[in-house]
Order: C-alpha cells, then structure tokens, then sequence
C-alpha cells in the first residue's frame, strides 16, 4: 500500500550512474540501493497527493528503480518536458539535481563567476557546465583528453579546458576561481585547492577523498556533500526549474 504523499510509477527507464557502480562494486559509504532515478507513467497516487495523477508521465529520485515500478515521494517528481523521450528523461534527475545543488545552493555560482568543473564531461559534469554557462558562469573543465570534443560541444574554449589525468590543468587554468566542483582525489585536490581565489567555495561531490581541516583563502569554504541533505522539498523545487 501506498503511503502518504507517494506514487507508484510503471518504470519505462531508470537512469544508471556512478552511485550504482559503487553499491554495486560494494564500495560506496554507508547503506544504498541501486536505481535512484528513473522516467515512466503514474499508475496510482497515495492519500495526499495533489500534483500527479494516473497516467502523467513523470521523471524523477526513486529507490529501487531497476524494475516494472517504483515508488517515490510527489515531492521528488517532476511532469516529464514536452519533447523528451522516457529514456532521456531519465537521465536527467540525478544529473541536473546534483550539478544545481552544488553550484547555485552550496556554491553560490553567478554571473561573472569562475567555476572549474572537474570530470566534466561525465553525467554530472555535464550537467553542470550546461547550468553554469546558463547562468552566466566563465566555465573550465577537465576530462581524459580523448572526450575534450565533448566540452568543446559544450562551448568551452580551448584555452578552458584541461585534462583529469594529471594536475597540469593547474598550470594550464589561472588562479582565482570562485567555484571548484570536485570528484576527483589525491593530488588533483591539492592543486584544485591551490587555484581557488579569495571568498572561494570548494564543493566537493566525491566520496573517495573528502579533508578534514582544509587550508583555504580568506573566506573560502569546502563543503562535501551528498543530494539527499537538499530534501525533498528543495528537490522538487530544483527538479521543477530543470524542467
């Protein structure tokens, strides 16, 4: 049975990303379950629900959406866009909520800001170099050298990108960044750190290297996160603007 405020969804497509490679793998930091997103068709509301009803296509944060269905709270589904398919629309949830939360709510991103996005041509990096040049951010990017036509279909410049296979990239980039989006560890850290500006934010989305008492600029914060301190409600409310 249906609790209060929850939907049941006939799954089309679910989303697959890197949190599900490390529960699988067995890696990943504490309790999980694959499948956090997926794309499908209302099949029952619970009491409470006031957004979605039967038959609404809807995208979204599941648990559990590698199956016929799933469940989610109203609160973390959004209507899928006129012109997505299930399968793109699925691909979108995790991707967009994580890169918004960390540059605009954690980040603080604006225009004319200087944000460097590490591994971006990954889901999340991806994502996030869409809403920052959106924003009207000055966007670098690292990648393996082979997917740096990626971020140049991203609009990146060259001189904007750099590769996530060495710390190179801390030559190649000027100091002075306001925002570091980073999943990356070891060394890459250490030089990311070193070209962060005065007042910059350090938002740290990895799971493999997160510091402990960090030396930053005056007025510089680091802050590690995980999606799921947003809430629901801020959820649903970036999930909207994506939308």
């Amino acid at each position: 049975a249906l609790g209060v405020r929850e939907v049941r969804v006939g799954v089309r497509a679910a989303g697959v990303n890197f949190r599900d490679v490390l529960l699988g793998l067995g890696m990943y930091p504490g309790v999980g379950v694959i499948g956090g997103e997926a794309a499908g068709v209302v099949l029952e509301v619970g009491v409470g629900v006031s957004g979605f009803g039967v038959g609404d296509r809807v995208m979204g944060l599941f648990s559990g959406a590698f199956g016929p269905e799933a469940v989610a709270d109203e609160r973390m589904l959004v209507r899928v866009p006129v012109g997505l398919s299930f399968v793109e629309a699925a691909s979108v949830p995790v991707a967009f909520a994580t890169a918004f939360y960390a540059l605009r709510d954690l980040g603080g991103l604006g225009v004319g800001d200087r944000v460097l996005v590490h591994a971006a041509a990954g889901g999340v990096g991806m994502a996030a170099v869409q809403l920052a040049r959106y924003w009207g951010a000055e966007v670098f990017g690292t990648a393996s050298v082979g997917k740096w036509g990626v971020l140049r279909g991203l609009g990146l410049a060259d001189d904007h990108i750099g590769s996530s296979r060495d710390v190179s990239f801390a030559e190649r980039f000027p100091v002075g960044m306001d925002v570091v989006l980073n999943s990356l560890s070891g060394g890459f850290v250490d030089a990311s750190l070193g070209l962060l500006g005065v007042g910059g934010r350090f938002v740290e989305m990895g799971k493999t290297d997160v510091r402990e008492g960090v030396v930053l600029p005056a007025g510089g914060s680091y802050r590690a996160f995980d999606l799921a301190e947003a809430g629901a409600d801020r959820i649903g409310e970036i999930l909207g603007e994506v939308a």
